[in-house]
């Protein structure tokens, strides 16, 4: 069983079902429900992220980060991504500006990565036509491509995937989520009678922006000499260490359903 290789596996398992029932919930809900949950999580990302990569921030800083994500997911929510993307970037370069003073450093642009992020979710919910399919099926991707690579990865082991990123991630993992990742995306699609061959496609792809996105987020940590980005979810750490995959999956899934004929208009 994981839990004899993981020491903190049940505790992953309770914070997972406490949480995953309430995203659930709440994606359901939609509207300013959904945004003001996704905003609470770009907050604290944001927090997370001037916490890791510049301890010595000022209040100002975490000020400015947190207004930047938060504003950018309410923004793309209710009122337009153009919008959103406009205040993500201004925020970013008022970060930049404040640690100009001490420094600057391309780090700043971790921020502009989480309201990017979380703001992309927050709109591809309020789509009137198919917001509540489309996050469905990116949540079954990434959810079933991160539970079992983790889960196959800790049981059987094998060749690491990137030791210089995450001494834990391996090969095996790896194979093991793409394939879930894969499988989930299709099934998902079957039950909204989308294109299947494009959702295949369009799973895989998804599911290793999944893994790249967590290894990305393993790879700053270790550059910024931590283990976790905070310790706010039981198991997992931080809000950042619980969602780094669905980060770079959801930039990735907005990208490709423009160029994919998943076939939304006639499900």
């Amino acid at each position: 069983m994981p839990a004899r290789r993981d020491p903190v596996f049940r505790r992953r398992l309770v914070s997972a079902l406490i949480l995953g029932p309430l995203a659930i919930i709440l994606l359901w809900l939609g509207g300013l429900v959904f945004t003001a949950w996704v905003a609470a999580f770009a907050a604290a990302m944001a927090w997370e992220w001037i916490q890791m990569s510049d301890p010595k921030a000022p209040p100002l800083a975490y000020a400015i980060a947190c207004a930047t994500a938060s504003g950018a997911v309410l923004l793309a929510g209710q009122t337009s991504t153009q919008e959103a993307l406009f205040w993500g970037a201004l925020g970013t370069l008022a970060v930049g500006m404040e640690r100009w003073r001490r420094g600057w450093s391309i780090e700043v642009l971790g921020v502009l990565y989480v309201s990017l992020s979380a703001g992309l979710l927050a709109s591809m919910r309020a789509d009137g036509d198919h917001g509540l399919k489309a996050v469905v099926l990116l949540f079954a991707i990434v959810w079933a491509a991160d539970s079992l690579a983790y889960i196959a990865g800790t049981w059987l082991g094998g060749p690491k995937l990137i030791p210089q990123a995450s001494p834990n991630k391996t090969w095996s993992g790896f194979i093991a989520g793409l394939a879930a990742g894969t499988g989930a995306g299709i099934a998902a699609g079957a039950v909204f009678d989308l294109n299947l061959s494009a959702v295949a496609l369009f799973g895989a792809v998804v599911a290793v922006a999944s893994v790249l996105g967590d290894l990305s987020m393993s790879l700053f940590k270790r550059s910024f000499n931590v283990k976790d980005s905070g310790r706010l979810i039981p198991g997992h750490g931080g809000v950042l260490d619980r969602v780094d995959a669905l980060m770079l999956a959801v930039i990735t899934a907005v990208l490709l359903e423009r160029v994919l004929p998943l076939g939304w208009s006639t499900a």
